[in-house]
C-alpha cells in the first residue's frame, strides 16, 4: 500500500514537473514570437528576424526548434520526446518603420540568449518596450529640408528649392491626414503624389520655382520606397525568394502609385 502511494507520488511529482517544463517552454516560444512580431513590424529584414528567433529558441535545449518567417506571418514550432509539441503562429501587419525599435529587439535578445537576463525579464521588457519616434514635428521639419535639399542636388536653383519646401509643407499635411483617416498606404502614395504635381504646378504658375520637374522630383523622394526595395535585395541574397519577391512587388506597386499620382495631378491643371 504505502509502494503504491509513492509511486502516485512520484507519477504526480514527474507530471507536475513536465507541466511546469512546458510553461516555461510556451513563454519562451511567446517570447520568441513577440520579439519577432516587433522585428517585422518596424521594417526588419526576414532574415534577420528568423536569426532573431532562432537564437532565442535555441537556448531551450530542445530537439527541434523552428521558425518560419515571411512579409506577413511568424511560425514557430518546439519538439521534443520529453514535451508536447508547441506551435505559434502569429499574423503581422507591417507599420512605419523605426530602426529604434529593432535595435531594442536586438538587444534585448542577445542579452537572453547570453543569459544575461531571465526569460521572465526578457519577455517583461519586449512588452513594455520604447516604441516612441521622433516628434511629428521635428519629422515634417525633416521632410521640408530634405525635400528642398533633394530638388537642389537634382539640379534645381534657390527658386526651385524654396518651391519644393512650400510643396513639403503641404505634403507633410496631407501625409497627417491620410494618417488620420487610415487610409492604405498605395492610396495615401498615389495621393500624396497627386498633392505634390499640383503644389509644384502652382508654384511654377505662380513665379516661386522655375523648373517644375525638379520640385516634383524633389518632393517625391521620400515617398520612394527605398527601406522596402533593400530589404527586399537583402532577403533575396540571403535566399528567403518568397518574402524578397513579396517586398520587390510592394515596392514596384508604391513606386507605380507615385507615377501615377503625379501623372494626375499634372493632367490636373
Amino acid at each position: 500500500m504505502e509502494q503504491q502511494v509513492s509511486e502516485n507520488n512520484i507519477s504526480a511529482g514527474q507530471t507536475s514537473i513536465k507541466k511546469q517544463a512546458s510553461m516555461d517552454y510556451k513563454l519562451l516560444i511567446d517570447t520568441a514570437a513577440l520579439a519577432g512580431t516587433l522585428m517585422l513590424e518596424n521594417g526588419a529584414e526576414i532574415y534577420r528576424v528568423e536569426e532573431t528567433i532562432d537564437y532565442m529558441l535555441k537556448t531551450s535545449g530542445l530537439k527541434t526548434s523552428e521558425a518560419f518567417v515571411v512579409s506577413t506571418g511568424i511560425m514557430i514550432s518546439l519538439d521534443d520526446p520529453s514535451i508536447d509539441a508547441l506551435t505559434v503562429i502569429r499574423r503581422v501587419n507591417r507599420g512605419a518603420t523605426n530602426l529604434n525599435v529593432v535595435a531594442q529587439v536586438n538587444d534585448i535578445s542577445r542579452k537572453f540568449y547570453k543569459r544575461v537576463i531571465s526569460l521572465e525579464e526578457a519577455f517583461s521588457q519586449l512588452k513594455h518596450l520604447d516604441k516612441t519616434q521622433y516628434p511629428w514635428w521635428l519629422k515634417d521639419i525633416c521632410t521640408i529640408f530634405v525635400v528642398a535639399s533633394f530638388a537642389g542636388m537634382y539640379g534645381g536653383n534657390g527658386y526651385d528649392m524654396l518651391a519644393t519646401a512650400i510643396v513639403g509643407i503641404f505634403l507633410a499635411a496631407w501625409l497627417h491626414a491620410g494618417k488620420k483617416i487610415g487610409l492604405n498606404s498605395l492610396i495615401k502614395d498615389l495621393t500624396a503624389s497627386v498633392v505634390i504635381s499640383v503644389m509644384a504646378s502652382v508654384m511654377v504658375h505662380i513665379g516661386v520655382g522655375m523648373h517644375i520637374d525638379r520640385i516634383i522630383i524633389g518632393a517625391i523622394m521620400v515617398l520612394v520606397p527605398g527601406a522596402a526595395i533593400t530589404n527586399a535585395i537583402r532577403d533575396t541574397l540571403h535566399g528567403d525568394y518568397t518574402s524578397g519577391n513579396a517586398n520587390i512587388l510592394q515596392a514596384f506597386a508604391e513606386a507605380a502609385m507615385i507615377a501615377l499620382g503625379v501623372y494626375v495631378g499634372l493632367l490636373l491643371l
